[in-house]
């Protein structure tokens, strides 16, 4: 059977919306400004605290995001003892900030880090279409995803949105000990294929640096999603790239 290789987050499961409603929530909850812009002041924070933490490159902690540290297994997260200590001072410290700088009581960060994990958690949701996409695809094909991160929390967010029945295989790069832009990870996809008599006809997500080059490494055609219907970002790999703003519409793209 033929493969469809599909990213997780921003493709399958609301990542980035998700994560700034969630922001928002907790703003207005400690009564500070929740517009856009002080979303945006808080995102700003988040990821440049990431960007200096100390174990943003420890093992499979190289490819979470600034706001996925924040919401992180506490337990049974697979990392060391000091390494789990730190991620956990560090959802502190960058709450203290967000709340200072929009003149709150950064006294309230430790309570504001908890409330954020909950509004996380309760934004947990699969992506307009998709479960009409992973229908569409399933009919004729094996479903794979192929996604960074920490397993538990991958993990988590796939059996929460309901993605397990679906999924004829996940690949994590904390698992594979390797990020998907990096050719290992295509190699290692190409050593299943073989193994099983399988080949992969459609890579599918919204990452040109991740989702797209993983296509490229493999040579396999590839479906962007994003939000114009057409770009130029092609120009960049040298292989076939379709475009969509959704799973059901870019499924289309592949006629094997």
């Amino acid at each position: 059977m033929n493969v469809i290789v599909l990213d997780l987050d921003d493709t399958l499961v609301d990542d980035t919306r998700a994560t700034r409603e969630s922001v928002a929530q907790v703003l207005a909850s400690e009564s500070l400004a929740a517009d856009s812009e002080a979303v945006d002041q808080a995102m700003s924070y988040i990821r440049k605290m990431w960007s200096r933490h100390p174990h943003r490159h420890t093992g499979p902690l190289t490819a979470v995001s600034g706001w996925e540290a924040l919401w992180l297994p506490i337990t049974d997260s697979g990392l060391p003892a000091a390494v789990a200590d730190s991620l956990r001072r560090h959802e502190i410290q960058v709450w203290e900030a967000i709340i200072e700088s929009l003149h709150g009581d950064p006294g309230r960060a430790a309570a504001v880090a908890r409330t954020f994990r909950a509004c996380r958690r309760r934004a947990l949701r699969l992506l307009p279409d998709v479960n009409a996409g992973l229908e569409l695809l399933g009919r004729n094909h094996a479903l794979w995803v192929a996604t960074n991160g920490l397993p538990t929390q991958q993990r988590s967010k796939i059996k929460a949105t309901g993605l397990n029945p679906l999924l004829d295989r996940v690949l994590i790069s904390g698992e594979v000990g390797l990020r998907k832009a990096d050719p290992g990870f295509a190699e290692a996809i190409g050593r299943l294929l073989r193994s099983s008599g399988q080949r992969v006809c459609l890579v599918v997500g919204d990452s040109t640096t991740q989702d797209l080059q993983l296509a490229d490494n493999g040579g396999w055609p590839a479906a962007h999603i994003c939000s114009e219907i057409a770009c130029a970002v092609e120009v960049l790999f040298g292989v076939a790239v379709a475009h969509g703003p959704s799973l059901a519409q870019v499924g289309m793209s592949c006629d094997c």
